[in-house]
């Protein structure tokens, strides 16, 4: 079950109401989904969330209660609270099965970990999390709208991953544990493809089979370099080896 994560600590959201800020809550539903749409378009998110809160948790049989809750995913994302809109977004999957808003939830829960996302050199599980759940709504809904949007996002991802573990190839072969050097590029070539960092742990590749006395592997290595789609400088060394290699 979906816990709903609160984004206000309790002493910060008795400030607020005592400064004037927590939206008076209407009596009809009709009227709650009115003013926080209003607030949402205005910009106040807070507001926004705190009545679309209202709605889901007063009215949860509500025939609009799935729309509700897929504003107050919209209020915390715009207000940038990632971890929070993921839980909201999810809630709809979860919940609302039959929504019309299902499949944009789906794909926001893998945006809003794609935010979430750290430095580089970092614990890189949010871009995990975030993949999975690109991953998920291409193999769920492959005809919708925003499938190019979720492609490009996976494409990111595979770079981001690969970049990272890219980093660790480059350590080891700086210090000539080609073994271990190996591994990192490996797993860029099985599971990142399609962006520079592939191409170069290709290239990284065949350098290692040289070193190993493998020439004909390196060049083999080296010629996915160069066949690569777009225009990379490791290109140019990719040629270089393969002319030394043949010498």
């Amino acid at each position: 079950m979906i816990q709903r994560l609160s984004p206000w600590p309790v002493v910060l959201v008795l400030l607020m109401a005592c400064a004037g800020n927590l939206p008076k809550i209407p009596n009809t539903p009709e009227a709650i989904l009115a003013r926080g749409d209003q607030y949402f378009e205005r910009g106040k998110q807070f507001q926004a969330s705190e009545l679309f809160k209202a709605f889901v948790e007063r009215y949860p049989g509500h025939d609009r209660s799935d729309y509700a809750q897929y504003r107050l995913a919209e209020s915390y994302f715009q207000d940038q609270q990632y971890e929070v809109a993921a839980v909201e977004y999810r809630v709809i999957v979860s919940r609302y099965g039959y929504s019309e808003y299902v499949d944009n939830a789906l794909f926001m829960v893998g945006v809003s970990y794609w935010e979430l996302r750290p430095a580089v050199h970092k614990d890189p599980q949010r871009v995990l999390d975030a993949l999975n759940m690109f991953r998920q709504f291409v193999q769920t809904f492959p005809s919708s709208p925003l499938l190019p949007e979720a492609t490009e996002y996976i494409r990111r991802s595979h770079a981001f991953l690969a970049e990272k573990s890219m980093i660790s190839a480059r350590w080891y072969f700086k210090r000539k544990r080609y073994r271990s050097a190996l591994i990192y590029c490996d797993k860029v070539i099985d599971k990142y493809p399609e962006n520079e960092f592939w191409a170069e742990a290709l290239y990284y590749k065949g350098l290692i089979k040289l070193q190993m006395g493998e020439k004909d592997e390196a060049i083999r290595y080296f010629m996915q370099v160069i066949d690569y789609p777009e225009d990379l400088g490791v290109k140019h060394w990719a040629q270089t080896m393969i002319e030394e290699a043949r010498e």
